[in-house]
């Protein structure tokens, strides 16, 4: 595979995204049973739901997110790998993010993992991708030897990985999280 591979030919994300969670691992078992129920189509727009929203009728709505995730997978038939040569390029491109996400020193990807989740904690999800933008910045300028590989590939290298790192500390941001992630590589 190609070192700098364009990221622009491959056009999933959602299938990239949980081809490097995979392989990566999760050492939260609260994490692990939130992949393990995340079996979305790769090109599903991203919903969000709060549960304080009023209906038509002005009752509130009682409906969560996750309910609303689990009857979108009843209805659409879920679309991961679309075939077993895209299921084999998604393999292989996680495994090259996970490579330059391992560039990272942990210290530093410690650090900067305590700073989004912090952030997050206290703000509005609508920001999620500002600040996830930043965290992201923020280690581009850490990163030793990430010169050598497109810049894009290590932007996502490390999105994903900061992503994985907060969501191993809280599992209930991943559907959040992964929104945020799918949207912003999708929207470029």
């Amino acid at each position: 595979m190609e070192r700098n591979r364009n990221i622009e030919h491959f056009p999933h994300c959602s299938l990239l995204l949980l081809s490097f969670f995979e392989q990566k691992g999760c050492q939260n078992s609260e994490l692990k049973r939130e992949l393990d129920d995340f079996d979305l189509p790769s090109d599903h727009n991203y919903i969000e739901s709060d549960c304080g929203d009023l209906q038509t009728d002005g009752h509130s709505s009682s409906v969560s997110y996750r309910d609303l995730l689990h009857d979108l997978q009843n209805q659409v038939q879920p679309q991961l790998p679309v075939d077993a040569e895209q299921a084999r390029a998604a393999r292989e491109m996680a495994a090259e993010l996970i490579r330059i996400a391992d560039l990272l020193e942990q210290r530093v990807l410690f650090q900067a993992a305590e700073t989004l989740t912090k952030k997050l904690d206290t703000c509005d999800a609508r920001l999620w991708s500002r600040h996830l933008s930043d965290g992201v910045q923020g280690l581009l300028h850490q990163v030793a030897g990430a010169k050598e590989f497109k810049k894009e590939l290590v932007e996502m290298a490390l999105t994903f990985v900061l992503m994985k790192t907060v969501c191993e500390r809280v599992p209930r941001y991943l559907f959040r999280l992964y929104g945020t992630v799918v949207q912003f590589f999708g929207s470029r």
